[in-house]
């Protein structure tokens, strides 16, 4: 019998989340808030949503098991990473800068028993990433 389940984390952008200085493009409309994302998923909605620049990134973790006498004998992945893209608005004028997912990393599936234990990261650049506050002058870092 196979077993499949999906678990969805969502990275998004809400209005009470910048402050200060960083918040003045969003104010002016050239960058913008995300609305917030569904409370449940549907099959095609997180693609629907990046389209709609909704999110910056999402993680979407499918596995499935193969149980037999109450035994695993197979696990697999499915899913993956999904990067949004930066929209920059100028009055009637928009520039959308995709963003660049990276390599989706994986372990084995780790079965112990009667359970399988899954992990996966994914991330990406941001279409137009912002640069962290730090004391240093800029292009310059000492480790």
């Amino acid at each position: 019998m196979r077993v499949e389940g999906s678990v969805t984390a969502i990275s998004w952008i809400p209005s009470e989340a910048i402050e200060g200085l960083p918040k003045l493009p969003f104010e002016l409309g050239v960058g913008h808030y995300d609305e917030p994302p569904p409370d449940r998923l549907e099959q095609g909605d997180l693609g629907r949503l990046r389209d709609a620049d909704r999110f910056r990134e999402a993680n979407l973790l499918e596995a499935w098991i193969d149980v037999e006498d109450g035994a695993i004998v197979g696990a697999a992945y499915r899913g993956g990473g999904l990067v949004g893209s930066t929209t920059f608005r100028l009055g009637p004028k928009a520039i959308v800068v995709p963003g660049v997912p990276f390599e989706v990393l994986r372990t084995e599936p780790e079965i112990s028993g009667d359970r399988a234990r899954f992990v996966q990261t994914v991330g990406g650049r941001a279409g137009f990433p912002c640069s962290a506050s730090t004391r240093q002058r800029p292009g310059r870092r000492s480790r």
